[in-house]
């Protein structure tokens, strides 16, 4: 009885877990630090995580991680206080399948996204397609850029996330610039 009282325990904790959203975005730690952000959909699932990486820097947990990317269930995600310099999307996961953009330092270099000190940096919107399905594998894939939702949506979005950070300044200032 004590074993299944433990597993039902167990079980709750992940089910809360698993529908909870993304942490809040942390204030601006430097002036220096960046934010990037974007939108990713899949054709069959939704995409739960994102995984950023800096060019030329490997990642071994738990000594080195990759920077934290905050992904909501609307399909918006963000990275706050990134330092200037070269990165790019490594890979997509949904519903346990990952779907990898980068396998070589030739197509990391080919995704750059270059972040200067104290910007914001909009990622676009982009679709994963499955085309074939593998039984073990995510199969092949392709991302599509979208139109929709477009990078004043997304910003009135993180505006109210960011409520009471720094961030909220730097999201004004790129709504009145789109304005123009």
């Amino acid at each position: 009885m004590a074993v299944l009282k433990q597993y039902v325990l167990l079980a709750s904790v992940g089910l809360l877990l698993s529908c909870a959203t993304a942490a809040p975005p942390n204030d601006i730690l430097s002036p220096e630090n960046a934010l990037v952000y974007g939108y990713v959909e899949g054709s069959d699932y939704p995409i739960d995580s994102v995984e950023l990486h800096e060019f030329g820097v490997v990642y071994v947990a738990p000594f080195k991680r990759p920077p934290r990317v905050l992904v909501y269930k609307n399909g918006y995600f963000m990275s706050e206080n990134l330092k200037p310099g070269k990165y790019y999307i490594a890979a997509f996961s949904s519903n346990r399948k990952i779907y990898k953009l980068v396998n070589s330092v030739q197509s990391s270099y080919q995704n750059i996204i270059n972040v200067a000190p104290g910007s914001l940096n909009f990622l676009g919107s982009l679709k994963i397609i499955v085309r074939k399905r593998h039984l073990l594998t995510h199969g092949e894939f392709e991302v599509q850029r979208m139109r929709k939702p477009d990078e004043r949506t997304m910003l009135k979005f993180f505006y109210d996330i960011t409520a009471g950070t720094g961030w909220q300044k730097k999201i004004i200032r790129r709504m009145v610039e789109l304005r123009q």
